[in-house]
């Protein structure tokens, strides 16, 4: 995964030519200040319901319109 590390400066001049090297690589672009490390910027992971299958089991109990907590009125 190459990783990439810019100064704010550069990124703001060219923020499109480096919005395009995150799409192409994985490794995510690191936005420096003062030559220190302050951003990262990365590709979202889509992952779809088959993706998540077997993680996790929701089960639902009682009214899902109760209020969670006892005698929470929002009014």
């Amino acid at each position: 995964m190459p990783r990439k590390t810019v100064g704010k400066q550069e990124f703001t001049q060219h923020t499109s030519k480096y919005l395009r090297w995150v799409e192409e690589h994985d490794g995510g672009l690191i936005i420096t200040h003062q030559n220190k490390p302050d951003l990262k910027l990365t590709k979202v992971k889509h992952k779809t319901l088959s993706d998540l299958r077997g993680i996790a089991e929701i089960k639902v109990h009682g009214d899902i319109n109760e209020p969670i907590l006892p005698g929470y009125d929002p009014w």
